[in-house]
Protein backbone atom coordinates (compact mmCIF):
# COMPACT_ATOMS: atom_id res chain seq x y z
CA UNK A 1 0.00 0.00 0.00
CA UNK A 2 1.73 3.15 -1.18
CA UNK A 3 -0.90 5.88 -0.85
CA UNK A 4 1.81 8.36 0.09
CA UNK A 5 5.49 7.76 0.69
CA UNK A 6 7.47 7.90 3.93
CA UNK A 7 4.72 6.83 6.32
CA UNK A 8 6.12 5.77 9.68
CA UNK A 9 4.30 3.04 11.61
CA UNK A 10 3.28 4.03 15.12
CA UNK A 11 1.10 1.10 16.07
CA UNK A 12 0.43 -2.19 14.24
CA UNK A 13 -2.75 -4.20 14.74
CA UNK A 14 -6.21 -4.15 13.29
CA UNK A 15 -5.62 -0.42 12.89
CA UNK A 16 -2.31 1.09 11.78
CA UNK A 17 -1.69 4.64 12.93
CA UNK A 18 0.89 6.54 10.92
CA UNK A 19 2.21 10.01 10.37
CA UNK A 20 1.55 11.45 6.95
CA UNK A 21 4.34 13.89 5.97
CA UNK A 22 3.19 17.01 4.14
CA UNK A 23 5.06 20.02 2.82
CA UNK A 24 3.27 23.32 2.42
CA UNK A 25 4.62 26.30 0.51
CA UNK A 26 3.15 28.85 2.82
CA UNK A 27 3.42 32.56 2.06
CA UNK A 28 -0.03 32.94 3.60
CA UNK A 29 1.23 31.44 6.84
CA UNK A 30 3.24 34.58 7.38
CA UNK A 31 0.21 36.84 7.31
CA UNK A 32 -0.03 38.79 10.51
CA UNK A 33 3.43 37.72 11.64
CA UNK A 34 5.20 40.92 10.66
CA UNK A 35 7.48 41.29 7.64
CA UNK A 36 10.71 40.85 9.59
CA UNK A 37 9.58 38.09 11.98
CA UNK A 38 10.31 34.43 11.40
CA UNK A 39 7.41 32.02 11.13
CA UNK A 40 7.02 30.15 14.42
CA UNK A 41 6.09 26.50 14.81
CA UNK A 42 2.93 27.46 16.71
CA UNK A 43 1.79 29.90 14.01
CA UNK A 44 2.51 27.38 11.26
CA UNK A 45 0.45 24.74 13.05
CA UNK A 46 -2.44 27.17 13.61
CA UNK A 47 -2.51 28.16 9.93
CA UNK A 48 -2.46 24.52 8.78
CA UNK A 49 -5.31 23.62 11.15
CA UNK A 50 -7.26 26.65 9.89
CA UNK A 51 -7.34 25.13 6.39
CA UNK A 52 -9.97 22.69 7.69
CA UNK A 53 -8.62 19.80 5.62
CA UNK A 54 -8.77 17.43 8.56
CA UNK A 55 -10.07 17.50 12.13
CA UNK A 56 -6.94 17.28 14.22
CA UNK A 57 -6.10 17.48 17.87
CA UNK A 58 -2.99 19.37 18.88
CA UNK A 59 -0.86 16.23 19.20
CA UNK A 60 -2.01 14.85 15.82
CA UNK A 61 0.05 17.33 13.82
CA UNK A 62 3.81 17.66 14.17
CA UNK A 63 5.80 20.47 12.54
CA UNK A 64 9.14 18.89 11.64
CA UNK A 65 10.97 21.91 10.29
CA UNK A 66 10.42 25.34 8.75
CA UNK A 67 12.51 26.54 5.84
CA UNK A 68 12.42 30.28 5.18
CA UNK A 69 12.95 31.76 1.72
CA UNK A 70 13.31 35.49 2.21
CA UNK A 71 11.00 37.45 4.48
CA UNK A 72 7.62 36.42 3.06
CA UNK A 73 7.98 32.77 1.99
CA UNK A 74 8.35 29.58 4.00
CA UNK A 75 8.07 25.84 3.49
CA UNK A 76 6.58 23.96 6.45
CA UNK A 77 7.24 20.22 6.63
CA UNK A 78 4.67 18.64 8.92
CA UNK A 79 3.29 15.24 9.77
CA UNK A 80 -0.43 14.48 10.08
CA UNK A 81 -1.63 11.45 12.01
CA UNK A 82 -3.34 8.95 9.74
CA UNK A 83 -5.02 5.61 10.48
CA UNK A 84 -5.60 2.58 8.24
CA UNK A 85 -8.29 -0.04 8.93
CA UNK A 86 -7.50 -3.58 7.81
CA UNK A 87 -9.52 -6.77 7.51
CA UNK A 88 -8.82 -10.29 6.36
CA UNK A 89 -9.92 -11.34 2.89
CA UNK A 90 -11.41 -14.73 2.01
CA UNK A 91 -7.85 -15.83 1.30
CA UNK A 92 -6.96 -14.88 4.90
CA UNK A 93 -4.70 -12.08 3.71
CA UNK A 94 -4.78 -8.67 5.42
CA UNK A 95 -6.15 -5.89 3.20
CA UNK A 96 -6.44 -2.14 3.80
CA UNK A 97 -10.09 -1.20 3.35
CA UNK A 98 -10.45 2.24 4.95
CA UNK A 99 -8.45 5.35 5.78
CA UNK A 100 -8.96 8.02 8.43
CA UNK A 101 -7.31 11.44 8.61
CA UNK A 102 -7.20 12.96 12.08
CA UNK A 103 -10.64 12.63 13.72
CA UNK A 104 -12.67 12.47 10.53
CA UNK A 105 -14.85 9.50 9.54
CA UNK A 106 -13.45 6.39 7.90
CA UNK A 107 -13.12 6.67 4.11
CA UNK A 108 -13.24 3.66 1.81
CA UNK A 109 -9.69 3.16 0.56
CA UNK A 110 -10.74 2.95 -3.09
CA UNK A 111 -12.67 6.21 -2.79
CA UNK A 112 -9.67 7.78 -1.08
CA UNK A 113 -7.30 6.67 -3.85
CA UNK A 114 -9.74 7.80 -6.54
CA UNK A 115 -10.00 11.25 -4.97
CA UNK A 116 -6.21 11.43 -4.66
CA UNK A 117 -5.82 10.51 -8.33
CA UNK A 118 -8.39 13.16 -9.31
CA UNK A 119 -6.27 15.81 -7.58
CA UNK A 120 -3.08 14.46 -9.15
CA UNK A 121 -4.74 14.44 -12.57
CA UNK A 122 -5.66 18.12 -12.26
CA UNK A 123 -2.15 19.01 -11.10
CA UNK A 124 -0.64 17.09 -14.03
CA UNK A 125 -2.97 18.81 -16.51
CA UNK A 126 -1.84 22.13 -15.07
CA UNK A 127 1.80 21.13 -15.54
CA UNK A 128 1.16 20.23 -19.18
CA UNK A 129 -0.54 23.60 -19.68
CA UNK A 130 2.50 25.34 -18.20
CA UNK A 131 4.69 23.53 -20.72
CA UNK A 132 2.27 24.46 -23.50
CA UNK A 133 2.47 28.12 -22.54
CA UNK A 134 6.27 27.95 -22.55
CA UNK A 135 6.27 26.31 -25.98
CA UNK A 136 3.98 29.04 -27.33
CA UNK A 137 6.32 31.73 -26.03
CA UNK A 138 9.27 29.91 -27.57
CA UNK A 139 7.43 29.73 -30.90
CA UNK A 140 6.52 33.41 -30.79
CA UNK A 141 10.18 34.37 -30.41
CA UNK A 142 11.90 31.68 -32.50
CA UNK A 143 9.28 31.24 -35.20
CA UNK A 144 8.84 27.48 -34.77
CA UNK A 145 8.01 24.87 -32.18
CA UNK A 146 10.98 23.26 -30.43
CA UNK A 147 11.99 20.09 -32.29
CA UNK A 148 12.80 17.78 -29.39
CA UNK A 149 11.47 14.44 -28.15
CA UNK A 150 12.74 14.49 -24.58
CA UNK A 151 11.40 16.42 -21.58
CA UNK A 152 14.87 17.32 -20.33
CA UNK A 153 15.90 18.79 -23.69
CA UNK A 154 12.55 20.58 -23.98
CA UNK A 155 12.75 22.20 -20.57
CA UNK A 156 16.40 23.12 -21.16
CA UNK A 157 15.10 25.21 -24.06
CA UNK A 158 12.15 26.68 -22.18
CA UNK A 159 13.46 27.31 -18.66
CA UNK A 160 13.96 29.99 -17.44
CA UNK A 161 13.48 32.23 -20.49
CA UNK A 162 10.02 30.99 -21.42
CA UNK A 163 8.91 29.32 -18.18
CA UNK A 164 9.21 30.61 -14.62
CA UNK A 165 9.03 27.10 -13.13
CA UNK A 166 10.89 23.96 -14.18
CA UNK A 167 8.36 21.22 -14.98
CA UNK A 168 9.57 17.69 -15.75
CA UNK A 169 7.42 15.32 -13.68
CA UNK A 170 3.74 14.57 -13.30
CA UNK A 171 1.93 14.41 -9.96
CA UNK A 172 2.84 10.71 -9.61
CA UNK A 173 6.55 11.66 -9.72
CA UNK A 174 6.97 10.11 -13.16
CA UNK A 175 8.91 11.89 -15.87
CA UNK A 176 6.72 13.51 -18.52
CA UNK A 177 7.18 12.37 -22.12
CA UNK A 178 7.49 14.45 -25.28
CA UNK A 179 6.70 13.16 -28.79
CA UNK A 180 7.06 14.88 -32.16
CA UNK A 181 4.01 14.05 -34.29
CA UNK A 182 3.34 14.72 -37.95
CA UNK A 183 2.98 18.35 -38.94
CA UNK A 184 5.54 19.45 -36.34
CA UNK A 185 3.00 18.90 -33.56
CA UNK A 186 4.46 18.45 -30.06
CA UNK A 187 2.64 15.95 -27.85
CA UNK A 188 3.08 16.22 -24.08
CA UNK A 189 2.25 13.04 -22.21
CA UNK A 190 1.82 11.73 -18.68
CA UNK A 191 1.37 7.98 -18.19
CA UNK A 192 -1.30 8.76 -15.59
CA UNK A 193 -2.16 6.83 -12.41
CA UNK A 194 -1.11 3.40 -13.68
CA UNK A 195 2.30 4.64 -14.89
CA UNK A 196 1.92 2.80 -18.21
CA UNK A 197 2.13 4.81 -21.44
CA UNK A 198 -0.51 3.96 -24.02
CA UNK A 199 -3.22 2.99 -21.52
CA UNK A 200 -6.64 4.57 -21.12
CA UNK A 201 -5.65 6.88 -18.26
CA UNK A 202 -2.86 8.66 -20.12
CA UNK A 203 -3.03 12.46 -19.95
CA UNK A 204 -2.14 14.16 -23.22
CA UNK A 205 -1.83 17.68 -24.56
CA UNK A 206 -0.91 18.44 -28.16
CA UNK A 207 0.68 21.72 -29.21
CA UNK A 208 0.25 22.45 -32.91
CA UNK A 209 1.98 25.15 -34.96
CA UNK A 210 0.05 28.40 -35.30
Amino acid sequence: MTVLACLHTIEIGMTWQRWLPISLLAPALLAGCGASRKLSEETAKDRILALGLVDLKDKQIAVRRILHAGEDQAVVEAGLQMAFRLSKSKEKDWKVNAVRLGDRNWIDVQEFLAALNDVRTRLTQRSLEQLQEGIRKYQAKRGALPAVSDIVKLTDLLFPEFMAELVRYDAWSQELKVHMLSGSTVQLLSAGPDGISGSADDIRLEVRPI
